[in-house]
């Protein structure tokens, strides 16, 4: 039964799109968030608009990671309200309130400034993340709470082990009747 998940949970990791890297990007299968936790996505479309801007994102006043253009980054964090921030000559906060085994989505735009560009963030939806293309950020552009590629795999692959273990083993065949066989007579 064990050889069975493991063969299941290879069979649905071959089938699910690959999570993002640094270097290609591709579209992205995201793990439900760790027993007790939340989860925030945070990405910025590609573009030539702000594209020198980098979007850095802050709660309570520490960087929590920073997105350049076409990136993502997923931060795990505890349930409860947050306030996530981003600024250079202008500061835009947005409110979330997130609770345990829920993940949210915010996108980050730059709009042109007088001085410089002005980032802004805003909620969005898991179908704007998931129907794009995505590079994740760099590993120098993540703190402790930022999921690298490698956690991200392994997630996936202990759900998908989970999920093969818990689904019902197939029901074996009954044994086709044939006119040979004394019941068909």
């Amino acid at each position: 039964m064990k050889c069975l998940a493991i063969f299941a949970a290879a069979g649905v990791l071959a089938a699910t799109p690959a999570i993002a890297s640094p270097e290609k990007a591709e579209l992205v299968t995201l793990p439900a968030p760790p027993a007790g936790k939340a989860q925030m996505v945070f990405f910025r479309k590609g573009g030539m608009v702000g594209a020198a801007i980098s979007c850095a994102v802050s709660e309570a006043g520490a960087k929590v990671s920073s997105l350049p253009p076409a990136r993502f980054f997923v931060v795990v964090t505890e349930p409860g309200r947050h306030t996530y921030t981003v600024s250079s000559e202008a500061k835009d906060e947005l409110f979330v309130d997130l609770k345990a085994g829920e993940t949210q989505y915010a996108k980050c735009s730059v709009a042109m400034g007088i001085m410089a560009g002005r980032p802004k963030l805003e909620v969005a939806t898991a179908a704007e993340f998931t129907s794009k293309m995505w590079k994740s950020v760099t590993a120098d552009r993540m703190t402790a709470n930022v999921l690298t590629d490698e956690q991200i795999q392994t997630a996936l692959a202990a759900q998908a082990a989970a999920n093969a273990a818990a689904a019902p083993a197939p029901a074996a065949a009954a044994p086709l009747e044939t006119a040979a066989t004394p019941a068909a007579r």
